[in-house]
């Protein structure tokens, strides 16, 4: 892909699950947003088309959304290793607590993997939702916001 233009979009927002960028492309995107299906982890490929994304929109606001989970964690962190300024969107505190009816419990292993990733410098970011993540011993989908 060459000369990717991507014009009137203030804001692009990358969404890691189908359901959840169907919904939010039909119900909630605004006329200044570029969305983005990302799909979970990527390859190199595809990490190629969000540079040129990103290339073509530098003087936009990114924001990705994912399971507030180990993968959605990760996935957020590579692609901010692509995207330097990127933004969490509803993977925060406040996203977590507004669908406590959602939450799913976490193994004793899962846990361990999560204090883990809580030790690593690129999730910084993330510290005070993994300390309620793991208090609450509780992880969430993306699905809930549908």
């Amino acid at each position: 892909m060459k000369n990717l233009k991507i014009k009137n979009a203030n804001k692009i927002i990358f969404i890691e699950n189908k359901a959840n960028y169907i919904d939010y492309i039909q119900n909630k995107m605004q006329k200044d947003e570029f969305v983005v299906y990302h799909g979970g982890m990527y390859g190199p490929i595809k990490g190629q088309f969000f540079k040129n994304i990103y290339e073509a929109s530098r003087n936009s606001e990114f924001y990705h959304w994912s399971d507030i989970d180990i993968g959605g964690l990760k996935i957020f962190i590579r692609l901010q290793n692509i995207i330097h300024e990127l933004i969490p969107y509803k993977m925060d505190i406040e996203a977590f607590y507004s669908k406590k009816a959602y939450w799913k419990d976490m193994s004793k292993d899962y846990r361990k993997k999560l204090l883990e990733l809580k030790k690593q410098l690129d999730y910084n970011c993330f510290d005070n939702l993994i300390d309620e993540m793991l208090k609450n011993n509780s992880k969430l989908e993306q699905e809930a916001f549908i």
